[in-house]
C-alpha cells in the first residue's frame, strides 16, 4: 500500500509543481501610469481595474477556482496599496487643514477624524459587502472568485475616491 502511494506521489509530482498562474504587477503600475499621463482620457484610472486579475486569468492555472482567486487577489493587493498611499495623502491634507483653521480660531468640526472614522466604516461595509458576495453562492466554487473581485472592485474604487479627495484638497 505504501508502495502505491508513494508511486501515485511521484507520478504526479510535475503536475504539483506546476507554477500557478502569472501575474504582472508591472503591467498594473503601467497601466495606471499611463492612465495619470493622459488624464484627458475618459475612463483614466478606471479602466485598469480588473485589467491585470483578467490578464494573469488568462495564463496557465489562472482559469482554476484557486488561480482566479490568486489572480484577483494579486490585482487587489496593488490597489491596496494605492489606497492607502492616497488616504494618508488625503489624511496629511485634512489634517493640514484642520490645523490652518484652529489657528484661525474657527469653530468648523475638524475634518480628519471624520476620514479616519469614514475609513474604517467604509473597511466594515467591504468586508461585508463582500462576504456576501461569497454567500450568494451557497457554498459553490465561484463564491471565493465572485468575493475576492468584490474585494478588488471595492478597493479600487475607493482608493480612487480618495486619490480624488487628496488632491482636492492639496
Amino acid at each position: 500500500m505504501r508502495l502505491l502511494v508513494l508511486s501515485l506521489l511521484l507520478a504526479a509530482g510535475p503536475a504539483l509543481a506546476q507554477d500557478g498562474p502569472r501575474y504582472d504587477a508591472d503591467g498594473f503600475a503601467k497601466c495606471i501610469a499611463d492612465a495619470e499621463a493622459d488624464a484627458s482620457a475618459a475612463p483614466g484610472l478606471r479602466s485598469c481595474i480588473g485589467q491585470a486579475s483578467t490578464q494573469c486569468m488568462a495564463t496557465a492555472g489562472g482559469e482554476t477556482t484557486v488561480g482566479m482567486v490568486e489572480c484577483l487577489g494579486h490585482e487587489a493587493k496593488d490597489w491596496d496599496t494605492l489606497l492607502n498611499g492616497y488616504y494618508e495623502r488625503a489624511l496629511k491634507a485634512a489634517k493640514a487643514a484642520d490645523a490652518e483653521l484652529a489657528d484661525l480660531g474657527s469653530a468648523a468640526e475638524p475634518a480628519a477624524p471624520a476620514l479616519q472614522q469614514a475609513q474604517r466604516h467604509w473597511i466594515a461595509f467591504r468586508d461585508a459587502s463582500c462576504r456576501y458576495e461569497s454567500l450568494r453562492y451557497q457554498g459553490g466554487t465561484l463564491g471565493g472568485p465572485a468575493a475576492q473581485d468584490c474585494v478588488l472592485r471595492l478597493t479600487a474604487e475607493q482608493a480612487l475616491r480618495l486619490r480624488d479627495i487628496a488632491e482636492g484638497m492639496e
